[in-house]
């Protein structure tokens, strides 16, 4: 059997979808299946689609799982089905109401036109969360959903050592400064307005005199325009994507991570600092509800008013306290997002659509 992942890019800098592909594929290469990958951006105009079919047709392969919504890759479900090739399709979080009403003219002609035949065409649709579930089951019951989260590679027990401060921090965070983390896509729908403007509040509090704030990532760098990103004063750091060892020196070195979004799929970087044992301040959008219900998160929401409530909780809370959150939340990634587990349920669902496949 042989796999082709499509996705819009390879690079990381698009956000978690490349994350969440780059990962499964690793995982999926142990197994005895084989495994491609295409990035549909790199198709460019005129006829941009067919180069694309073109490509896929080259490669042969027994299924085609596409990754997220609204692109070329969702507009050649046609011709796949022409081609005798079933596909799976992942929407990532592309089907939740928030993420509909952006650019909403522009979607609902692109609904009528491919994605709602190419979601009903599908031999399945992967969602990763009962929330997403939900939300696709609101806009057509009838088509065939399976439940398969993401999964995280879990990180090495270790201790750090002193010459393992990030270097995109030295110099602008002082060591031994407790830093809360945001790492991913600047956007809009990350609640990185409201995030800013209550830090602007927090930050004058006496209690987190020691506390600063890191954003490490790419995209609208806009959203900082109106904030002296490198302000002592207001001990924000504004920093490129960190990666490899860099981003783990970035986890290791952190006190907390949030992600007050209005809109997620599954965010790989709160499951990621979730495996380095770090608090997390995440909000109900992030589809992670079963790590608030059982205190391994910390509860927060996309308004400036949630945000300085929940840093404030935050800064105030003890050792035993930010311990005990670790702990839960390390041991639920590493007993619900294992890719180990996760890649076999698919290899298996992949099966079961090929039925002349052994």
């Amino acid at each position: 059997m042989k796999i082709l992942h499509i996705s819009y890019s390879y690079d990381f800098k698009d956000g978690g979808i490349t994350t969440v592909v780059e990962q499964l594929i690793r995982e999926q290469k142990k197994t005895k299946i084989k495994v491609e990958w295409l990035a549909s951006n790199l198709f460019l105009r005129p006829f941009k689609r067919r180069k694309l079919i073109k490509e896929i047709l080259k490669i042969n392969p027994t299924i085609v799982h596409l990754h997220g919504l609204w692109r070329v890759h969702t507009r050649i479900t046609n011709d796949l089905l022409k081609a005798g090739i079933p596909y799976v399709i992942t929407p990532h979080g592309m089907l939740d109401k928030w993420a509909l009403n952006q650019s909403k003219v522009k979607k609902i002609i692109s609904w009528y036109l491919w994605e709602k035949k190419a979601l009903h065409n599908s031999s399945f649709i992967q969602v990763l969360s009962s929330g997403e579930l939900e939300a696709i089951k609101k806009i057509n019951s009838t088509w065939k959903c399976n439940l398969v989260s993401n999964g995280i590679f879990l990180p090495e027990k270790k201790e750090l050592k002193l010459n393992t401060y990030p270097k995109t921090w030295e110099n602008k965070i002082p060591r031994n400064s407790n830093v809360l983390l945001f790492l991913g896509r600047f956007h809009e729908k990350k609640g990185i307005n409201e995030l800013i403007k209550a830090w602007a509040v927090v930050s004058q509090y006496s209690c987190s005199k020691n506390w600063w704030i890191c954003f490490a990532g790419s995209g609208n760098l806009n959203l900082f325009k109106n904030y002296d990103a490198l302000s002592e004063n207001k001990r924000i750091l504004v920093s490129k994507p960190v990666f490899d060892l860099e981003k783990e020196k970035v986890f290791r070195n952190s006190s907390a991570f949030i992600l007050s979004s209005f809109s997620e799929g599954l965010p790989m970087a709160v499951l990621e600092a979730m495996s380095y044992g770090i608090p997390c301040l995440i909000s109900e959008n992030c589809n992670l509800p079963e790590t608030l219900n059982i205190g391994a998160a910390i509860k927060t929401n996309p308004s400036v008013d949630e945000i300085i409530k929940s840093l404030k909780h935050l800064i105030k809370m003890n050792d035993k306290e930010k311990k005990k959150i670790s702990k839960l939340a390390y041991n639920y990634v590493s007993l619900n997002h294992n890719w180990s587990n996760i890649t076999s349920k698919l290899n298996d669902l992949y099966r079961s659509i090929c039925e002349d496949i052994l």
